[in-house]
């Protein structure tokens, strides 16, 4: 079996790690624009809690930097 080139596993793992968090953000942006068409008023605070949430999915991503980056 050939050896495979480190950079193309730590380049595959960034990819795919990228993929879950995207997909989170977009879905949390998706609902609170719904949200706010359907209650206009409310509008502070569901920005507010889709910042904390997005925050939150963006963690994941930031985690998976960090093993990629450590590990040798």
């Amino acid at each position: 079996m050939q050896d495979v080139d480190p950079s193309l596993i730590k380049g595959l793992a960034i990819g795919l790690g990228a993929i879950g968090p995207a997909i989170g953000v977009g879905l949390i942006g998706a609902s609170a624009v719904g949200a706010i068409g359907r209650n206009p008023e409310m509008q502070g605070r569901i920005l507010s809690t889709a910042f904390i949430m997005a925050g939150l999915v963006d963690a994941v991503l930031a985690f998976v930097l960090l093993i990629v980056f450590t590990t040798s």
